[in-house]
């Protein structure tokens, strides 16, 4: 949630603003929340819910809330946590809190990961090696396809590339697995966390399924029972990248979500590094080291299987449940005092039930609560026990309000329009051993499998792998403080310019002694501007952008779009490469680059703090996964011409004119509750 640990007069203004409003008594608004502030919330306006209760009115829905929910052991501490989010800025003036209370709440936005529980830290690693796994199986079959095509059985071999029909079976191979994974294995994670109830049930199963499958494949005698494994293995993985970083975001506190969910991206392209290890350590087995590659996957997937089920289940699939008491002991494992567990678990459960009233879910409870008075029994009407949390809606609903729901369109829109598959990195990552065998120009033999001139493409692939991992640390520092969109729109441009300049590159002779090394220069250039921007960011902002009912199937979405684009990649590169040379391959992608930079510009929203700016020090302020809602309650149009009309002005005037007056910043389109510089809307 939004926290600036200092006590300003702020508050007090946003409490005579909220007295002097007449609309709060509106019996259809949430705790005086504008009916419109999310569709369409074109005010810009991120809300409070507590905002505008008075203090005896926290008191009575804190009370009433830990009594419905088996709580009141805890009554003490929600008391408090209710005070401190009515007020986030004037925390020092709650009454009764603990020295030790007092320590959290201040340290709450200024500790890092390693400064967090031990409970927090080892769900986080646990979930690196979840990456761990989906990295190093994405490489394994790299390093084979200079071997296995001729071992089962495919002759039509020219240098490194297969030809003719033969082509076209090895391309299937290759894209099997992403094509499984999109079209079926991305869409059993939502059933998976339902019927096997969580989220660690999910990436159990599915880590168990890459293990079979991985296991089988080294065992395999034809390409037929390769391809099978294949399939399978494409279903564990899909699943598994919808699950793992909704995880993720689910438990990291709101000021470093960013950089503990782009682990997913750091921690693949760690196992992408660890497969391009592998293959170079067996490459000199013989024939059956590609057997020996496509199975060390299985390493970090045993570890996986043990390590799940010692991490606590995420807190939110517990709430939306209705299970408030075990997510209240697992927020009191993943946070630094119980404190910030209640502040947390309160505001998540009232910005849900704001969420649900907005997204058409909610339902009023059968009977009113009484003896508080009309104006108490409207607010616990609106806060109550019968919340669509409780009773989620079943899968066909949840995807049918994914599409219908015009603020899961426009999350959808930011999940999908920068998809990674437009900038080219995954057809380096397929097939840079046989890019770079081209290169070389080289003829192939069976016998040749073994000479040592051959380990020259698999160590160009292992340095694309090692850049891949070493240039993702530098998104750990701007993830969270410059934000997720900037990211995307510094680091696109130089993708664009690198991976065109790679192409550009094979139109040196190739008896040229600079040939390989120029490819490899700027191929390495691509791939560290692409681990900085294009690799952390989509799958981040796909786990966070979705409502919590809609969480699941939406992060199922977008890796769908995701790992479909992978597989037609898988499927068609070789193909296309035959047919227009690695020149007009590149080409492509670097035009698509472009044109990732002006969807990313127009349609991408910004989930960190930078949205709205800092707070009344200058500090950012951190988004929780709920506040996101108002962020995506803004129209698309209204954003476009925000990006067109003010952004683009700004930027030309500051970044080319270099221009004194230009402030710092473009003017925000978001605005926090309280800080408004115009009234909040009334109610209709």
């Amino acid at each position: 949630m939004a926290t600036i640990h200092d006590s300003t007069d702020q508050s007090a203004r946003r409490r005579t603003n909220v007295a002097q409003d007449p609309s709060f008594e509106d019996t259809d608004s949430i705790a005086g929340i504008p009916d419109d502030v999310w569709d369409p919330n074109d005010t810009g306006l991120v809300d409070n819910p507590l905002l505008r209760l008075r203090p005896d009115e926290v008191d009575n829905l804190a009370k009433r809330f830990v009594r419905q929910y088996n709580l009141e052991n805890h009554e003490d501490v929600f008391l408090k946590a209710g005070k401190v989010l009515r007020d986030p800025e004037a925390w020092l003036s709650v009454p009764r809190l603990t020295l030790e209370e007092k320590d959290a709440l201040r340290h709450e936005t200024s500790s890092g990961f390693w400064k967090q529980p031990k409970q927090l830290q080892v769900t986080i690693i646990t979930l690196c090696v979840a990456a761990v796994v989906q990295g190093w199986n994405q490489t394994g079959l790299n390093g084979a396809n200079l071997n296995w095509p001729m071992q089962l059985g495919l002759t039509n071999l020219e240098g490194c590339e297969v030809k003719g029909s033969d082509a076209w079976i090895f391309s299937i191979v290759n894209a099997a697995t992403y094509l499984s994974a999109s079209l079926v294995g991305c869409w059993l994670s939502d059933p998976l966390n339902e019927y096997f109830f969580g989220r660690r049930a999910a990436i159990c199963v599915s880590a168990a399924i890459i293990l079979a499958s991985v296991v089988g494949a080294a065992c395999t005698r034809t390409w037929q029972e390769l391809l099978a494994c294949r399939v399978l293995l494409g279903i564990g993985m899909g699943c598994k990248a919808s699950v793992v970083p909704v995880l993720a975001a689910e438990v990291s506190p709101a000021h470093i979500r960013g950089s503990l969910v782009m682990n997913w991206q750091l921690f693949d392209a760690f196992g992408i590094f660890c497969g391009f290890t592998a293959n170079l350590v067996v490459s000199q087995v013989g024939p059956t080291s590609w057997r020996w590659q496509v199975a060390s996957s299985a390493l970090p997937t045993i570890v996986l299987l043990s390590l799940i089920y010692v991490c606590p289940e995420s807190p939110r699939f517990l709430m939306r449940r209705g299970y408030y008491k075990k997510a209240y002991q697992n927020l009191v494992l993943l946070r630094y005092h119980p404190i910030l567990a209640a502040k947390e678990l309160l505001y998540v459960h009232c910005q849900t039930e704001v969420e649900s009233r907005f997204l058409g879910q909610g339902r009023r409870p059968a009977q009113l609560y009484d003896g508080a008075g009309p104006r108490t029994d409207k607010i616990m009407n609106r806060f109550g026990p019968q919340s669509a949390t409780a009773r989620p809606a079943n899968y066909w609903r949840r995807l049918y309000q994914l599409f219908s729901i015009k603020r899961n369109q426009r999350a959808m829109i930011a999940a999908v329009v920068f998809s990674q598959q437009l900038c080219g990195v995954n057809a380096l990552q397929f097939f840079s051993s046989t890019l770079f065998c081209d290169a070389r120009g080289s003829n192939q033999d069976e016998a040749s499998l073994t000479n040592p001139k051959y380990l020259e493409p698999l160590f160009l692939s292992w340095g694309i792998g090692l850049a891949n991992f070493l240039f993702a640390f530098p998104a750990y520092y701007f993830i969270d403080r410059k934000g997720r969109r900037w990211l995307l729109l510094v680091t696109i441009p130089l993708m664009a310019l690198t991976i065109l300049a790679a192409g550009l590159s094979f139109l040196i002779p190739i008896d040229s002694s600079a040939h390989v090394p120029v490819i490899a220069f700027f191929t390495f250039l691509f791939i560290a501007f692409y681990s900085c921007g294009m690799g952390p960011v989509p799958f981040t902002i796909s786990a966070e952008v979705f409502p919590m009912e809609q969480r699941m199937v939406g992060m199922s979405f977008a890796v769908f779009t995701n790992l479909f684009g992978a597989g037609l990649l898988a499927l068609f590169v070789p193909a296309l490469t035959n047919a227009i040379g690695h020149i007009g391959l590149l080409g492509i992608f670097a035009g698509l680059n472009v044109v990732a930079f002006v969807l990313v510009f127009f349609f991408v929203r910004e989930t960190a703090g930078a949205a709205v700016g800092g707070g009344a020090f200058g500090s950012m302020i951190s988004v929780s996964l709920e506040e996101l809602n108002y962020i995506f309650g803004v129209s698309t149009k209204v954003h476009a011409k925000y990006q067109w009309k003010t952004v683009l002005p700004w930027a030309w005037q500051y970044y080319i004119l270099r221009d004194e007056d230009c402030a710092d910043q473009p003017e925000k389109l978001y605005t926090w509750a309280g800080q408004e510089k115009q009234e909040v809307p009334k109610l209709v």
